[in-house]
């Protein structure tokens, strides 16, 4: 046991359903399964109490104000005990500021005597597998995420689109004296395969969920039609918060309804928040032909409904994008646009480039915007057409090759 260097994977609950925690979870578990002779794992999570299906110690993130988390010295020392551990972190680094750079924030300690201290002489080691979908002004990010960065020991981009940015914020230098490197996520191909579409069509609705939402035009009591044979599937994944442009994925639906019989798949997880769902369906004239599923719908069961679909519509900018990879795994072309790490999971093909840009929020995220018209006309040049996921994303060829060297190397 003493030869094992505790790891502890801070994120998104690693039994969660949230992007950050498959990929927390993806990682972590393999770690825990593959190199038991290398590291002993353990993970401090939010926004989920824990599974009994994870066969390492899940901590859970408790008090936390401002994402500061006042009990991982707690965590660390029952973990870690007198061993120098690793926090391996898989968070947006504007969350983990108080952690990485703790001199330079000190109102954020304001409720928590010592917590400073602690971070400022932390007893570990941290890495970081950082999550970026835009850049800022001058395509490098703003100063205090460089400042955060520069805390890290170690970091990973999320394939070339993260490591480059990371590389522009940060120098040559100070990449290099924390081992930059890119790593794309993987997905797992024996969930995620094309199945057979005959039998998919006749099974969606049973599998995914997904209703009309008859309430809405009068009709509370009427069923949900089945897919018919000449229907074609227009399917928008994605969460409802304001990067993820719904607006874009419904105005593009509405122009290919103009000249085809669709049926709209929504799958989010609610109808009301940044946008309104309903509202837009009405806006855009497609309450009658769309589908709505809501929450968690099993991998297996998800697959079916990407290959029902005949096209994807990838809505925001990804880091990783699990829609995207998902949907190109099952056989169905994703249209996307080319900014962020989009452009790496899919054809050329596939990518819109986007008309404008434009900066959001504290950290002036470099958002892209794009025409829906743009969008509609590559979903026509590729509808009828299948597609295939590259193997180097799936896990069992990106763990062995990549993964895995990285962490023993690491470990060293």
């Amino acid at each position: 046991m003493a030869d094992k260097r505790p790891i502890l994977f801070l994120s998104d609950a690693v039994s969660g359903t949230s992007g950050l925690a498959r990929i927390t979870r993806d990682i972590s578990t393999r770690v825990h399964e593959h190199l038991g002779d290398v590291y002993r794992v353990a993970s401090y999570g939010y926004g989920s109490p824990g599974s009994s299906k994870i066969s390492f110690p899940q901590f859970v993130i408790e008090g936390m104000d401002s994402w500061v988390m006042p009990t991982l010295p707690q965590v660390c020392e029952d973990f870690f005990g007198k061993e120098k551990g690793i926090i391996f972190t898989v968070f947006d680094p504007s969350r983990l500021t108080w952690l990485a750079a703790p001199r330079g924030c000190s109102e954020l300690f304001s409720k928590f005597p010592g917590l400073q201290q602690w971070a400022a002489n932390r007893p570990f080691e941290l890495w970081g597998y950082i999550p970026l979908d835009g850049a800022g002004p001058n395509d490098r990010l703003t100063f205090p995420l460089m400042k955060t960065l520069l805390g890290f020991d170690r970091l990973i981009g999320y394939g070339d689109f993260g490591a480059d940015l990371i590389r522009r914020t940060i120098g040559d230098e100070n990449s290099d004296a924390r081992y930059l490197t890119a790593i794309p996520h993987g997905l797992d191909t024996d969930s995620f395969y094309e199945q057979d579409r005959k039998l998919s069509r006749k099974l969606f609705l049973e599998y995914t969920g997904a209703r009309q939402f008859f309430h809405l035009i009068g009709t509370p009591n009427a069923v949900t039609p089945p897919i018919a044979d000449d229907e074609v599937i227009v399917s928008i994944l994605a969460t409802n918060q304001s990067r993820k442009d719904w607006s874009l994925g419904l105005e593009c639906a509405a122009i290919l309804s103009r000249t085809r019989k669709i049926r709209v798949w929504l799958h989010s997880d609610s109808l009301e928040r940044y946008w309104s769902l309903p509202n837009l369906l009405v806006d855009f004239g497609l309450l009658d032909r769309a589908v709505i599923s809501l929450g968690f719908i099993p991998d297996n069961r998800l697959a079916t409904g990407y290959t029902t679909s005949d096209i994807t519509l990838g809505i925001g900018p990804e880091g990783y994008g699990y829609t995207i990879a998902e949907s190109m795994a099952c056989g169905t072309p994703c249209i996307t646009g080319s900014y962020a790490n989009n452009a790496a999971l899919v054809h050329p093909g596939m990518l819109v480039d986007p008309v404008a840009f434009r900066y959001e929020g504290s950290y002036a995220t470099k958002r892209p915007v794009y025409r829906a018209e743009d969008f509609a006309a590559k979903a026509e040049e590729w509808i009828g057409k299948r597609a295939f996921l590259h193997p180097q994303y799936d896990w069992n060829n990106l763990w062995p090759t990549q993964w895995e060297p990285w962490f023993r190397e690491a470990a060293k």
